[in-house]
C-alpha cells in the first residue's frame, strides 16, 4: 500500500453514486394511515368517501337477525362527527348508499323472504342543506348512483329480473329512460356522469353507454368454443378506466384462472395487469394465475383492487396507470366493497368472512407511490447490493495511481 496514490476522480464518482442510491426513490412506498371510522355499536356492511364524507351502511344488532335495524351513517373526516341520516322501517332494508361532492343517495328494499307488498324507495340527501328528499317509489327502483347533479338508478317492472337504467337531473327532477339499456346485475352498474357501465342481458357483453351521445362501446364481449371460455367478474368504473376480472377456462377445467384486465376510455386499448404488483404485462406467469383478486374501484385518475394474501388476510392495490406508480396497503383482515376518491380510501374490514364488520378510513400520505416497471420488479435489499458493490468496485478504481493500473 505504500507509495499508492489514491484515484480523487474515482471516488467523487463513487461518493456521488451513493448519494444517488441513498436520495433516489428505490422501492419507496406510499403510506397507508388508516383506522375504523364506523360507530363501534353499528356492524358496518358498506361504504363510499367523498372528499371530506363517508357515507356508510350498518346495522344496530346482528345484520341476519329479522329484528335489527339498518341505517345510514354519515361521518365527517375534518371534524370527526356521526350524523345519523336514516333508519330502517321495521321489516325493510337500507343498503346501495352512494356519495358525490354535496350529495348522497340510497335505496330501501324488502329482504328476499319478505311477503310484504312495500315498495322501494330511492333517496337523496343534501348534505350543505341538511335536506332529505325522496326520488323514487317503486317495487323495481333500486342501487341508485350520483355523479354531480345527475341520479341514475335501475328500475324494472312487473317482478322482471331485466331492468332499465333511469336518469334524473336533481335541479330540475326531470327523468327521463336511457334507451337501449337493459341489464340483470343492477348492483354492478357504474356511473361517472359521462358513461354508465352496465352488463348487457342477452349477451352478458360489458358495455358503455355515453350519455350525452347515446353511442355505446363494447369493453368485454364473453367467449365460448370447444377450447376456451371467457367471462367477466366484477368491473369498476373511474372517468378514463374500467377495470374488470376476466375468468378463463381452458379444456374443459384443465386449467382455470382470472385475468385483471385496464381498459381506456380514451383509447378504447385493454391491457393485462399483474394483480400481485401492478406491472403491466403480456402474459400471466404460473403464480400470477393462482393469485385470488377481486376489482374493486376506480376514480378520477386511479384503480383499486384486493389480492388474498392468507386466510381472513387482503392487500389493497392502488394503481396510477398514467404514471405507473403503484401503492398498497394490508391491513390483514378480509376487505371487501373498497372504494377510491384521490387520497382517501374506504373499505369494509373483518377479522373474518362472517365477522363483525367495522368501516375503515384510508388516507395516503408520502410520496404517490413508486413507479411500476415492466421489467422484474427488484427484489428486496437489491438497493444495499448496489451501494455495497459500487464500494467494492470505487476501492478497486481508487487504488490505481495516477500513472499506471494495474498490469
Amino acid at each position: 500500500m505504500l507509495g499508492r496514490k489514491w484515484n480523487l476522480p474515482g471516488i467523487a464518482c463513487l461518493i456521488g453514486l451513493l448519494i444517488f442510491l441513498l436520495i433516489s426513490p428505490v422501492g419507496a412506498d406510499a403510506t397507508w394511515n388508516y383506522k375504523i371510522v364506523s360507530d363501534p355499536e353499528i356492524f358496518g356492511i358498506h361504504a363510499d368517501v367523498s372528499g371530506d364524507h363517508v357515507v356508510y351502511s350498518g346495522s344496530i344488532g346482528e345484520p341476519m337477525l329479522e329484528k335489527s335495524q339498518r341505517v345510514i351513517q354519515l361521518y365527517s373526516q375534518s371534524g370527526g362527527d356521526q350524523v345519523r341520516l336514516a333508519t330502517s322501517d321495521p321489516g325493510s332494508l337500507l343498503t346501495g348508499e352512494n356519495i358525490d361532492g354535496n350529495y348522497v343517495v340510497w335505496f330501501s328494499e324488502l329482504p328476499l323472504e319478505s311477503t310484504a307488498d312495500i315498495p322501494n324507495r330511492i333517496f337523496l340527501y343534501s348534505i350543505a342543506e341538511k335536506n332529505l328528499s325522496l326520488l323514487r317509489t317503486s317495487p323495481g327502483a333500486a342501487w341508485p348512483k350520483v355523479s354531480g347533479k345527475h341520479v341514475i338508478w335501475s328500475e324494472s317492472t312487473n317482478n322482471s329480473f331485466e331492468s332499465s337504467i333511469i336518469l334524473t337531473d336533481i335541479e330540475t327532477g326531470n327523468s327521463l329512460k336511457v334507451p337501449g339499456i337493459s341489464t340483470i346485475h343492477t348492483a354492478g352498474v357504474g356511473y361517472n356522469g359521462e358513461y354508465i357501465l352496465y352488463s348487457e342481458t342477452n349477451t352478458s357483453n360489458l358495455l358503455l353507454y355515453k350519455t350525452s351521445t347515446g353511442a355505446t362501446t363494447t369493453v368485454f364481449a364473453p367467449s365460448s368454443d370447444n377450447k376456451i371460455r371467457e367471462n367477466i367478474f366484477g368491473s369498476a368504473l373511474g372517468d378514463n378506466y374500467v377495470l374488470y376480472r376476466k375468468d378463463v377456462t381452458v379444456e374443459s377445467f384443465k386449467e382455470q384462472y382470472s385475468e385483471l384486465c385496464l381498459y381506456t376510455i380514451s383509447t378504447g386499448k385493454t391491457t393485462l395487469i399483474n394483480p400481485l404488483t401492478g406491472d403491466i404485462i403480456e402474459t400471466l406467469s404460473k403464480s400470477e394465475k393462482s393469485a385470488v383478486f377481486s376489482p374493486q374501484a376506480a376514480d378520477k385518475t386511479r384503480v383499486a383492487w384486493t389480492v388474498m394474501e392468507g386466510m381472513s388476510k387482503y392487500r389493497i392495490m392502488v394503481l396510477d396507470p398514467t404514471t405507473r406508480s403503484v401503492s398498497s396497503v394490508s391491513p390483514k383482515t378480509y376487505v371487501n366493497f373498497v372504494q377510491l376518491d384521490g387520497w382517501n380510501m374506504t373499505w369494509l374490514g373483518t377479522a373474518s368472512f362472517a365477522g363483525k364488520g367495522n368501516i375503515f378510513l384510508g388516507i395516503e400520505s408520502g410520496s404517490v407511490g413508486s413507479p411500476v416497471s415492466t421489467s422484474p420488479s427488484r427484489t428486496p435489499g437489491f438497493g444495499l447490493v448496489l451501494m455495497v458493490g459500487a464500494l467494492l468496485a470505487g476501492f478497486f478504481l481508487a487504488s490505481y495511481t495516477e500513472k499506471g493500473k494495474k498490469r
